[in-house]
């Protein structure tokens, strides 16, 4: 992974995979974002996490999640080609995010503990494992 980034010309991930990036030193001292129920974990792997919905460090571009993803697509879009080609992108896929209930307000942000619990299971093994180890255990 590490050489591959190296040579790459932009490395790019969506979610925790921030996470694969800092087991393997890709992001040690960067600020970076990845999936706020993620935040400790990416902490533990040398990385600084700053609650934005993208990051950008040299050629490695991080989004915070899944729907931020887009909005990291539509930047890289707008890197490999033009702004006026990226905002066509957007245009054609008819990206006007315009969330039911507003925009995310993290500073009042009210976490029911169902929705921690339920995602126990899934953060067990970072939980449990070395980063060496996750990277084994997602090939």
């Amino acid at each position: 992974m590490r050489t591959a980034a190296h040579s790459a010309k932009w490395t790019v991930s969506v979610c925790t995979g921030a996470l694969i990036l800092a087991s393997v030193g890709l992001l040690e001292g960067c600020d970076v974002t990845t999936h706020w129920a993620y935040t400790r974990f990416l902490k533990n792997l040398g990385a600084h996490y700053v609650q934005k919905r993208w990051t950008v460090n040299g050629n490695i571009v991080n989004s915070a999640g899944v729907s931020a993803g887009i909005d990291m697509a539509l930047y890289m879009a707008s890197r490999l080609t033009d702004e006026e080609t990226a905002r066509r992108v957007q245009w054609l896929l008819h990206y006007d995010p315009q969330p039911p209930f507003g925009g995310i307000d993290y500073q009042h942000m009210k976490l029911f503990p169902r929705v921690i619990r339920g995602m126990s299971s899934l953060r067990a093994p970072l939980y449990t494992r070395k980063p060496r180890q996750l990277i084994r255990l997602g090939r």
